[in-house]
């Protein structure tokens, strides 16, 4: 069965190589390589930034979709309502975008504390926590030896907003923790001194603050009521730490090194990017700690390394997916490892990549912002929609047989699939919808797939409509995917339930387009000219002329049907030909014209009364005192089916059964042509 391809983008990337199967998917104009190797979390991954000028999302194609050009941007963060958060470098702000990702906010510290790109962000019942930085005068000389009377510190502000704007919370830095407590690396007698390097702020379970503080190598809980510190974790090089670190020895090091994004777990555990800096053996890692808030320990329980245990000296994050995976945003790192999403296990399930220059990404998230995203259990049978609230994937899952409970996640996406391949026909109209579908355990589950296709096709008939389906997200060819229509609704049954990728489209055209003759193809004798059918069209008309720009000696007809045949052309002659839909009352635009050369019957330089070639049987005889230099068999759509050099005779059997058109040309290049039947 043959293969077509589409290409829908133009910019080359790279492809990489991994130590272990499967490879990642190398896609036309995609910023980054994605290796899918599990089962992850559904989203896009929100990587500021990947464009110097633009915001926008990367999907498992390492595509840059739903972009919007904004300048400089850093830090990209989810809401809780569907939209997203970034600093605007330009603005010195951050700038809210609603699920439509649409602008309608801005957000930074009150003066006079500047704004700080490491944190800032919407959270629930739309209060706005952000970082800012305060300079103050200090006389380090009192403090320090070598220290400057006149030097100036540079101290964390944390404010919080409700939804008014009306400051709700400020916590400074300054007010509560001495410059003394940096790491021994802080040259504290520099004029200007970045001693606590704040580079995360959430908001514990109890409402309370959890902070990283990189140039402390502590993590520190601040309460909401005084701005008091609760307690504070740190590593073998911290000033201060309420916990002694357990399980967690390396070389005699126990614990972090100026880490970033420390969070609370699900489960209580406080997880962090730990970057190793001070480390006798750096690496940098995720890990987890398990706090006993009584016996004052931290016990680690899990940690991830990459397999080159890479040092990230700067940035660096990690986030909890909602299926318990983690996602690690590698910071700056000199392997090309962007991210990897893991499981507590150990397992790896996708992996980000790049070989080209990039901005390096402060952070890594994934988030399902502006798409569609499900995951159920099936773990019964009967139906399973597969919808929130009032955003749905319009597909619904039927249990009809299973043998143990099987996680499912379905993503559905308003844009055209990538590496568009087909095993059968091209199909004229691809709609701009995709969906992903992932199911953990395909053997333990049976039944059927419905699409519900209302309101997706616009005027298009649920019946014209042709289903595809390939097993793997922007890999491989499309095939037609075996479903039936639910009479009198338009929604499409599949008999099974597969992992993969799943698209819709259709044979009919919004617009003709040209098919036959091939565009600069030689034909002879009557000519017939095919388009592609249009949807909805009453008729169509066709204009041929010799003129390319149709403003001469045109003729025009009409036609019901997306074929039509004329003769009567002049030899050695090229014409042009162009159709446009008649959708009463109104036409269409014209497609782009395509031309079409009638054949000379013979050359002036070669004898036209002697013949050159001669067909008997099969056998193309070349009469040798002609000594043409070349022969070109030609069918009756333009394409070359034989191409011979210095021929004699030759068997043509193995040709399709039809007409052909022989041009044979001499060495001083005159050609002669004639028409032979097969």
């Amino acid at each position: 069965m043959g293969r077509y391809i589409i290409l829908l983008f133009l910019t080359s990337v790279v492809a990489l190589s991994f130590d272990n199967e499967p490879r990642p998917v190398v896609v036309q104009n995609s910023r980054l390589a994605v290796a899918i190797q599990g089962m992850p979390s559904p989203g896009y991954f929100l990587i500021g930034s990947v464009d110097g000028d633009s915001v926008g999302l990367i999907d498992n194609a390492g595509v840059l979709v739903h972009t919007s050009q904004t300048g400089p941007t850093v830090n990209i963060t989810q809401t809780p309502y569907g939209g997203i958060t970034f600093y605007h470098g330009r603005l010195g702000k951050y700038v809210l975008y609603d699920d439509k990702l649409r602008a309608i906010d801005t957000f930074g510290v009150e003066p006079p504390y500047t704004t700080d790109f490491h944190e800032g962000y919407q959270t629930r019942g739309r209060r706005y926590i952000v970082l800012g930085t305060e300079e103050r005068a200090v006389d380090m000389s009192t403090l320090v030896a070598g220290g400057l009377y006149d030097a100036f510190v540079i101290g964390a502000v944390v404010q919080e907003f409700d939804r008014y704007g009306r400051k709700t919370f400020e916590w400074k830095s300054l007010d509560h923790i001495s410059p003394l407590e940096a790491t021994p690396d802080v040259d504290l007698t520099n004029k200007r001194i970045d001693y606590i390097h704040v580079n995360s702020v959430v908001e514990d379970n109890d409402r309370n603050f959890i902070i990283s503080c990189r140039n402390l190598d502590q993590v520190l809980k601040i309460s909401r009521a005084s701005g008091d510190i609760i307690w504070r974790l740190g590593g073998s090089s911290a000033a201060k730490s309420d916990f002694a670190i357990l399980n967690d020895d390396n070389s005699g090091f126990h614990g972090f090194s100026h880490q970033h994004t420390a969070i609370r777990s699900r489960n209580g555990e406080i997880v962090l990017f730990d970057n190793g800096n001070l480390r006798p053996v750096p690496f940098s890692r995720a890990v987890a700690y398990r706090l006993d808030e009584e016996q004052k320990t931290a016990t680690k329980t899990w940690e991830y390394i990459s397999r080159e245990m890479q040092i990230s000296t700067t940035m660096g994050s990690v986030q909890e997916l909602p299926n318990g995976n983690v996602l690690i945003g590698w910071g700056n790192t000199p392997t090309g490892l962007v991210a990897s999403e893991v499981d507590r296990s150990g397992v790896l399930h996708a992996e980000i990549t790049t070989l080209t220059t990039i901005p390096v990404p402060y952070r890594v998230r994934k988030s399902p912002v502006a798409m569609t995203a499900v995951s159920r259990t099936l773990d019964t049978l009967g139906r399973f929609t597969f919808a929130n609230f009032d955003s749905t994937t319009r597909i619904s899952v039927d249990v009809t047989s299973l043998t143990a409970p099987t996680t499912t996640t379905v993503e559905k996406h308003s844009y055209y699939p990538h590496n568009q391949e087909f095993t059968t026909q091209i199909p004229c109209n691809i709609f701009p919808l995709r969906w992903v579908v992932q199911v953990s355990d395909t053997g333990a589950v049976s039944g059927n797939l419905a699409f519900d296709l209302s309101r997706l096709t616009g005027s298009v008939d649920p019946s014209d409509v042709v289903m595809y389906y390939r097993p793997n997200e922007n890999s491989g060819s499309f095939d037609t995917l075996t479903n039936t229509l639910i009479s009198g609704t338009p929604i499409r049954l599949v008999p099974h339930i597969r992992s993969g990728e799943y698209m819709i489209a259709t044979h009919y055209c919004a617009q003709p387009t040209l098919r036959v003759p091939n565009n600069n193809s030689v034909v002879g004798g009557s000519v017939t000219m095919e388009w592609t059918e249009a949807l909805g069209a009453d008729g169509y008309e066709i204009e041929v002329s010799e003129d390319p720009a149709f403003a001469n000696d045109s003729w025009l007809f009409r036609t019901q049907y997306n074929d039509t045949t004329l003769s009567g052309f002049t030899p050695g002659t090229t014409y042009h030909w162009r159709v446009r839909v008649i959708r009463q009352p109104e036409v269409g635009p014209w497609t782009l014209p395509w031309s079409f050369t009638i054949p000379q019957t013979s050359s002036v330089e070669l004898d036209q009364h002697q013949e050159v070639v001669t067909l008997r049987g099969t056998l193309l005889d070349v009469v040798q005192s002609i000594s043409p230099k070349q022969i070109d068999l030609y069918d009756l759509t333009g394409r070359r089916a034989l191409s011979m050099t210095n021929p004699q005779l030759v068997d043509i059997a193995h040709l399709p059964i039809g007409p052909y058109i022989v041009v044979c040309t001499s060495a001083s290049g005159a050609q002669y042509r004639k028409l032979i039947a097969r």
